[in-house]
């Protein structure tokens, strides 16, 4: 039913966001149609299913979207991830991409093919004979997935094509950009509608799929993005609310959050879960250590710039959270039986100590390799792509721009309490922020440590407006003779190349996006 179902959809050209092809005739890939195609409520089920595992493309594309690709748009171009990948994950790390960046392309791509495939499955279900309930929820759930697309979207390119239904092709090529504002007002009348109909929980093989807790937590922060903290507290507030009633609830570890053992658990309020050997994942692969004893045949592809780990204090447990400071298992040399020493630099170090040393120039999360149960290719690891210690650093937020410091400290402090990291207020070292400005920078602060690599971090940098400061900051670290000078048309990325050439409102729009 899937593959039906993006055939039919690919044929839209542009309206789909697929993009790389100027030839907007449609091509049959199927017999089907879009009347047939929906027959029963076992079609419905088949499409639900393929439409959750469009965030995360599998099989053969399982490093696209959330399962990897997401990260370039959303923890790169910022001061945390660091890329040794020459070409395109280079420009990323270094600010000097431009609108052939195929990460703006594949993550496009992933985000209107969801888009699409969720119109198509609104589109139709009402003509399907099935229990009404089941029915609305359903379409809940279509909207919600949708509507994490288009938070997605504009997120990373503000204005876009508001797709809502199934475009005729000859049409899509100049569709005109809905703005910000439009887009916000269309997930918010979603969102609510979803809020009302999706279920607390799921149980068996439904664990994570979208609750009344997921809905929730992407409207609260729809709203924190426009700063209207007054309506996003009701929709975090709701969130909490569920944890009072055993819904969620913090791990007492952190690193037990990433433990495969715990794939699933009460801190997740939507995730990704993955299967070894049936749905496995490719993050492992991506983000684990390069050469490491206990992480085998892993790339660090994706990886934390030394500067934003050097940010961490000392005394801050989740700064250990890394692999640093070990002896890889591949031989250096031929004659040699033993590994390079993988140093952490220490500050100014430019050159190793001896020639079985390397110094990191980026270091790997363990959060995608903590307490392993298989090392197969497909890894079963969980993506978050919403946990709680997040929404309580929403509430966080929330309170101390709507009732001042000591209203968002007690939020900040429980988060820095569970990882084991000494609190604000404990010691001269580590003082209350005294005014909003300054909690506000203590709270994007704890954001960039507690949510590392969880695709949070550029939109918070832009929303607490950090971005232009911290990154002309960060990128005066790097070994660049002229580093790009960052300001706010750096807030938006170019539209894929492919794309803008096919419609003239992006096409217009890019030179005012890119790098100079």
């Amino acid at each position: 039913m899937k593959r039906v179902l993006l055939g039919f959809v690919m044929a839209a050209g542009l309206a789909t966001g697929f993009s790389g092809c100027t030839d907007l005739e449609p091509t049959l890939y199927s017999n089907l149609t879009n009347e047939n195609a929906y027959s029963t409520e076992s079609d419905v089920d088949a499409a639900l299913v393929g439409l959750y595992a469009d965030l995360n493309p599998y099989p053969g594309d399982a490093w696209k979207y959330y399962a990897g690709h997401f990260i370039m748009l959303t923890d790169y171009a910022t001061d945390m991830g660091y890329s040794t990948a020459a070409g395109d994950p280079t420009k990323m790390s270094n600010m000097t991409y431009d609108a052939n960046n195929m990460y703006f392309e594949t993550n496009w791509q992933c985000m209107y093919q969801v888009i699409s495939n969720a119109n198509v499955l609104l589109q139709n279900i009402d003509a399907v004979d099935m229990d009404d309930t089941k029915r609305e929820q359903v379409k809940a759930q279509a909207k919600f997935l949708r509507a994490l697309c288009y938070r997605d979207l504009t997120d990373a390119w503000g204005p876009v094509p508001l797709i809502t239904e199934l475009v005729d092709p000859s049409t899509a090529k100049d569709m005109p950009l809905a703005t910000v504002e439009e887009i916000n007002n269309f997930m918010i009348t979603d969102l609510q509608e979803c809020i009302n109909v999706l279920p607390e929980t799921w149980t068996g093989q439904d664990l994570a799929r979208a609750t009344k807790g997921a809905a929730a937590t992407l409207l609260g922060k729809i709203y924190l993005r426009s700063h209207d903290y007054t309506n996003a507290q009701t929709y975090i507030d709701m969130v909490l609310d569920l944890r009072d009633k055993g819904v969620y609830a913090l791990e007492s570890d952190f690193k037990n959050v990433w433990s495969e053992n715990n794939k699933f658990n009460k801190e997740f309020i939507f995730c990704i879960l993955h299967e070894s050997g049936t749905n496995g994942g490719e993050i492992s692969n991506h983000f684990g250590p390069s050469d490491h004893p206990d992480v085998p045949n892993r790339w660090q592809y994706y990886a934390v710039s030394i500067p934003f780990w050097r940010n961490y204090n000392d005394a801050d447990p989740r700064k250990q959270f890394f692999y640093y400071d070990y002896t890889g298992v591949d031989a250096r040399d031929d004659v040699s039986d033993y590994g390079f020493f993988y140093k952490m630099p220490d500050e100014g170090e430019v050159a190793p100590p001896n020639d079985t040393t390397k110094l990191l120039v980026n270091v790997a999360t363990m959060k995608y390799t903590y307490d392993m149960v298989s090392e197969a290719y497909y890894d079963g690891r969980t993506i978050s792509i919403f946990r709680l210690s997040d929404v309580i650093l929403c509430k966080a937020e929330i309170e101390n721009n709507l009732n001042g410091p000591s209203a968002a400290l007690p939020y900040l402090n429980e988060i820095r309490a569970r990882a084991g990291a000494p609190e604000y207020g404990s010691s001269a070292e580590f003082p209350v922020p005294a005014s909003t400005e300054e909690m506000n920078q203590a709270i994007l602060n704890e954001r960039g440590w507690e949510l590392v690599f969880e695709f949070q971090r550029r939109a918070d940098l832009i929303r607490f407006g950090k971005y232009d400061e911290t990154m002309n900051n960060y990128l005066q670290t790097l070994d660049m003779p002229s580093p790009p000078v960052i300001s706010e048309k750096y807030h938006y990325f170019p539209y894929p190349l492919n794309d803008a050439q096919l419609n003239t409102y992006m096409n217009a729009a890019n030179p005012d996006r890119i790098p100079q």
